[in-house]
């Protein structure tokens, strides 16, 4: 009996090991991983550090902006929600742009904009960037800047498609960050 006690004793020890092996891979706790993946695309427009990895080049500076802005136009947008959207994508703002616009205007005036698409039953649904070697540089005064032409398209609930062109300045900083200074609509070419 005593030489049994020891497979015994080993025995047990080895399944309490596997049952406790098979309660730890069960469990249903998120990795970061999955708990990053389970955010919504506003949510990770909110939660995502720019400062730490701001975009270098002009192409995703205006990328990631754009990225905001069909968050800003999406139908599900609250508007707290929209005030921490608008928030997050004024880091991607040139001072001059800023210093013109507080951040209380810019909340104030996304928010008209938002309304006034929805008044109007249309959205922002996708957006397409020129090509990057369509991108124009110049140097004035010593500062790098550069024009990056986006195209958005404009859904309405019928159906209907319209598309609209907008030209973004950006201008290089002090720490070689490209940063939008003003957009305007422009035409097709």
């Amino acid at each position: 009996m005593k030489k049994y006690r020891g497979l015994i004793l080993a025995v047990v020890l080895i399944g309490l090991g596997l049952g406790y092996y098979a309660y730890l891979s069960n469990r249903n706790i998120a990795t970061p991983a999955e708990t990053q993946a389970s955010l919504s695309d506003t949510e990770k427009l909110i939660a995502k550090d720019i400062e730490k990895n701001y975009p270098n080049t002009p192409i995703k500076v205006v990328e990631l902006y754009s990225d905001f802005t069909l968050a800003f136009y999406a139908k599900d947008t609250d508007e707290d929600t929209l005030e921490k959207l608008v928030k997050q994508s004024m880091l991607l703002f040139d001072e001059e742009l800023l210093a013109e616009n507080s951040e209380e205007d810019l909340i104030k005036k996304t928010k008209e904009e938002v309304e006034e698409y929805h008044n109007k039953s249309q959205t922002i649904t996708r957006y397409i960037l020129e090509d990057s070697r369509d991108v124009d540089y110049y140097t004035l005064d010593d500062f790098s800047y550069c024009v990056v032409t986006v195209e958005y398209f404009i859904r309405n609930d019928s159906g209907g498609l319209a598309k609209t062109y907008e030209d973004f300045m950006l201008r290089k900083d002090e720490f070689d960050r490209w940063k939008i200074v003003g957009w305007q609509l422009t035409s097709e070419s």
